[in-house]
């Protein structure tokens, strides 16, 4: 006649698992999509792209497209990407080295 409350606790359980993964693997999941290293080649690319060729809106896309080969981003990866942006943005020194390399190599 006895009732245990097994039930309330592996729900409460399960909340805290699914939460803790959904927070920890995210920045996780971004990193192991691309590297800083990676985003940082791929960020000095697309801006010397826009830089370079700003006036030439085929021959920018033709090199983004090529990028976005390069560096695996597709309709299926874009998501990844997309959530990866805003990590590596937060990132000061990482958008130093990039706006360096900018004017160092686009000019």
């Amino acid at each position: 006649m006895t009732q245990t409350k097994k039930a309330p606790f592996i729900s409460v359980f399960s909340l805290v698992v699914l939460f803790s993964s959904t927070l920890l693997s995210s920045p996780s999941h971004a990193e192991a999509f691309m590297s800083k290293a990676q985003y940082e080649e791929y960020s000095v690319r697309y801006q010397c792209a826009d830089l370079n060729y700003h006036d030439d809106l085929a021959k920018k896309e033709d090199i983004v497209l090529k990028l976005e080969e390069d560096f695996g981003i597709t309709d299926d990866t874009f998501e990844e990407f997309d959530e990866l942006i805003p990590v590596y943005e937060k990132d000061d020194s990482l958008l130093d080295k990039v706006r360096y390399r900018v004017q160092k190599e686009c000019a």
